[in-house]
């Protein structure tokens, strides 16, 4: 049975694996900014993320399979509409469950969420090295609207 819901703290675990899986790749990409860790989530960060419901999480029979998470915002600047925004941060799916639709559901119900809670925009950034990522979100209906462009600078 497939069920996504707010996860427990119990699930930091579960949680953890799939973020360390997620976060080797962007070790690979961009090791200029990324380095291998054993942790990603604290408990009190997946306390914080969990009261305000800024992490969902995808189980099948009760197994926690992937994960998406979440920042909230509301903006009206003087020149610009009102604003409020869903980013979504990550979404992971354990290596084994990939490709099954499991990333597609977790961005459905999110998109749901939102409609429900009045939000105008869902975004999020990719790596340009993720073919797979970049494949999913624009089969989810999702356009590019920025180019961010970055330079590293060492320093001697």
């Amino acid at each position: 049975m497939f069920q996504i819901e707010v996860p427990k703290i119990n699930d930091l675990k579960d949680i953890d694996k799939i973020a360390i899986q997620v976060h080797e790749c962007h070790v690979k990409w961009r090791p200029d900014i990324f380095e291998h860790t054993d942790s990603i989530f604290s408990e009190e960060d997946l306390a914080n993320l969990i009261a305000d419901e800024n992490i969902f999480v995808a189980k099948i029979d009760k197994k926690i399979v992937g994960y998406i998470l979440l920042t909230k915002k509301e903006s009206k600047k003087n020149g610009y509409k009102y604003r409020k925004e869903i980013d979504i941060d990550a979404l992971g799916v354990l290596e084994e469950y990939r490709n099954q639709g499991i990333g597609f559901k977790l961005l459905s119900y999110v998109k749901e969420y939102a409609t429900i809670n009045h939000y105008t925009t869902l975004r999020l950034t990719v790596n340009e090295e993720n073919d797979s990522a970049r494949h999913l979100y624009e089969k989810f209906g999702f356009k590019v609207k920025n180019i961010a462009y970055s330079m590293n600078i060492e320093n001697n």
